[in-house]
């Protein structure tokens, strides 16, 4: 039985910031990682960004939580 990605897939060199730590979109503590658009961004920031939109049936996760994720200090 296969079961179903739950996270993204950052795998390729496109997600990586060359090492330059920006300050997240979503939480704004430094990520050294870039989201599909090229913004600063934790994938684990950006994964609960995706689900927060699937469960409330939000068509754009960027235009609606962008800037907004309260993690606490918990954030990756």
């Amino acid at each position: 039985m296969t079961r179903a990605r739950t996270g993204l897939d950052w795998s390729s060199a496109a997600h990586w910031g060359g090492g330059r730590r920006l300050p997240c979109v979503h939480c704004g503590k430094g990520a050294f990682c870039r989201d599909d658009d090229g913004r600063p961004s934790h994938k684990t920031c950006a994964e609960v960004v995706m689900q927060r939109a699937q469960a409330h049936g939000a068509s754009n996760a960027a235009e609606t939580t962008t800037g907004v994720l309260d993690m606490g200090s918990d954030a990756a």
